[in-house]
């Protein structure tokens, strides 16, 4: 079911002691953005003394400017200028291009300040501190307004996008005919991994779909050399499940208790279904995964959830080093919903041929090497999680039926 659209909004600056006569003449208040705001784009008449633009600027330092200079100077690749609500923005790294390598967060109460964090650099995040007086509060409310409204108008324009793209995602799969295999998918030869659900692109590619949990197609993931996605596509809590024996269709009627795992990539998760049989949804990356895995405890609140992580262990490695993404991540995810960790354990030979997930552990060591490798992790978590050992018996089950 389509969600309902949201209304235009037009945020205003309304001052503290004139917030009655803005309600009375039509304002309404947003408690998510903490700003007043008319509906739609045709602002009543009584309302347009409070529209931004109408509001005079004090000659003093623009600290939106003035951080957006501090965050380039750093190394940020900003678009215009940053958004300075408190909260934490990822934005990419000049010359990077990947919006995951850096984040900030601004403040304009009191004197305006804000702080950059390059996860490729060290590990406090830097400081920034605007010159002179503090905001004043009409300014802050003009400033606070404009802000709203870029961020309704980016929302609204990315939401139009991404329904643009589930459009056309959706017609790209249905006209797709032949299901993926290792007999015709270079990347499932590659990784000696089975097709669950994939389909192939004209130029031999696997395509994946990108669900939510009413079963709706946002997006596509296209697999061969390198991993792309359609261009303005959702991701965020989408997932691609693995469970050809439709074990979530049935769990109800079992009557004991769900098992399912979350993993990064499709191969992965591809690999450890085969080892286990249990139902796998494929988050497609790290930064997905917690947001995966919550979409999963909302759609099964009873389910017992293990994340089968990777393990970046050449990031820590690094000069400067960075912080290991894959168990970080996962254990960020399990943490969210209550779940625990399969975390793969490599030998130095392996490392050192840049294994990282439980694929590469199998192309190293087979099936029943993968099976092995995954009841020693899930022994190592039973080790940890001595006083709920009971609720993973399924998982247990499962791999001796395995052997």
């Amino acid at each position: 079911m389509a969600d309902a659209k949201p209304i235009d909004k037009t945020y205003l600056s309304v001052p503290y002691d004139l917030r009655e006569t803005a309600k009375a003449a039509g304002a309404l208040w947003d408690k998510k953005q903490k700003a007043w705001f008319a509906k739609g784009a045709d602002v009543p008449e009584g309302l347009r003394e409070f529209l931004p633009s109408h509001q005079p600027e004090r000659p003093l330092e623009d600290p939106r400017t003035a951080f957006g200079q501090f965050l380039r100077d750093n190394g940020a690749d900003l678009k215009g200028s940053p958004e300075m609500d408190g909260t934490w923005h990822r934005v990419a790294l000049a010359g990077d291009g990947k919006v995951t390598n850096a984040s900030y967060r601004g403040f304009l109460d009191g004197v305006p300040n804000g702080q950059f964090k390059n996860f490729k650099g060290a590990d406090e995040p830097l400081q920034w501190t605007g010159k002179g007086d503090a905001v004043s509060l009409e300014e802050r409310q003009r400033l606070s307004a404009e802000a709203a409204q870029a961020r309704e108008n980016r929302e609204r324009e990315r939401a139009n996008e991404q329904e643009a793209t589930a459009k056309r995602a959706f017609g790209i799969w249905t006209n797709l005919k032949t299901w993926a295999t290792p007999e015709n998918c270079p990347y499932l030869a590659r990784k000696n991994a089975r097709g669950y659900g994939v389909k192939l692109a004209d130029d031999g590619r696997m395509v994946i779909p990108l669900r939510d949990d009413a079963g709706r197609i946002w997006s596509l993931q296209f697999v061969g050399d390198e991993k792309t996605y359609l261009k303005h596509g959702r991701k965020d809590g989408l997932y691609h499940t693995i469970d050809p024996n439709k074990d979530l269709k049935n769990a109800p009627e079992k009557g004991d208790r769900l098992t399912v795992i979350v993993g990064e990539g499709y191969a992965t998760g591809a690999d450890v279904y085969n080892a286990t049989k249990l139902p796998t949804f494929v988050a497609f990356d790290g930064d997905n995964l917690t947001a995966t895995a919550k979409a999963v405890r909302d759609r099964y609140p009873a389910a017992n959830i293990l994340i089968a992580a990777d393990d970046d262990h050449h990031l820590p490695e690094r000069t400067p080093p960075l912080p290991n993404k894959g168990l970080k991540c996962a254990w960020a995810a399990a943490e969210a919903v209550g779940g625990k960790v399969l975390a793969p354990s490599f030998t130095p030979a392996e490392k050192d041929r840049r294994a990282t997930d439980w694929n590469d552990l199998k192309q190293h060591r087979g099936e029943k090497g993968l099976l092995t490798a995954l009841r020693e992790s899930f022994a190592e978590m039973q080790r940890g999680h001595v006083r709920n050992a009971g609720k993973d018996r399924g998982l247990e089950r499962k791999l001796e039926m395995s052997r």
